[in-house]
């Protein structure tokens, strides 16, 4: 069964400002660089003036139920689907265990009082038995942490 977090940052910049940075491709990069990544690819799949879908490929360093293996790396391929009007993204993560491990969220953008909010959410499904429940476990706590080194370069980018 899949486990979930959620958050809500505030932003004093207008929902296009916000959705602007969101959807740049070197705000992309940037993100991917604070949470550790090695290296990020954005490749456009698809955009009209209503939808926006593009990928992002990651490589890492290896992660074990130990820690950080930095003698090897892994890619990853995150799949992002936006409906430019709703302002409203569902995100899909693919990485180096296939079917194994599920990883999906959403971002949505609102009005509020003169600037915008972002709700996030984080879903993980790890279907291993056994261990399942405790690797879940594990990416969770490593998403709070996340969400703060992510809300600072939106900060950062807004700020330019």
């Amino acid at each position: 069964m899949a486990q979930s977090k959620a958050t809500t940052f505030r932003f004093d910049a207008s929902p296009d400002a916000l959705l602007g940075v969101l959807i740049d491709p070197d705000f992309q990069v940037a993100r991917e660089k604070v949470q550790g990544s090695v290296g990020a690819v954005v490749t456009d799949v698809r955009r009209s003036d209503t939808e926006y879908v593009y990928q992002v490929k990651t490589t890492d360093y290896a992660k074990t139920l130990t820690g950080i293996d930095r003698s090897k790396t892994e890619t990853a391929l995150c799949t992002y689907e936006w409906d430019l009007s709703r302002m409203r993204c569902v995100w899909s993560w693919q990485g180096p265990h296939g079917k194994k491990a599920r990883t999906w969220g959403n971002l949505r953008i609102s009005p509020a009082g003169g600037g915008a909010t972002l709700e996030l959410d984080f879903n993980i499904d790890v279907k291993v038995p056994l261990v399942g429940r405790k690797i879940e476990q594990l990416v969770l706590r490593e998403v709070e942490p996340g969400w703060v080194r992510y809300e600072a370069v939106i900060r950062e980018w807004l700020a330019r």
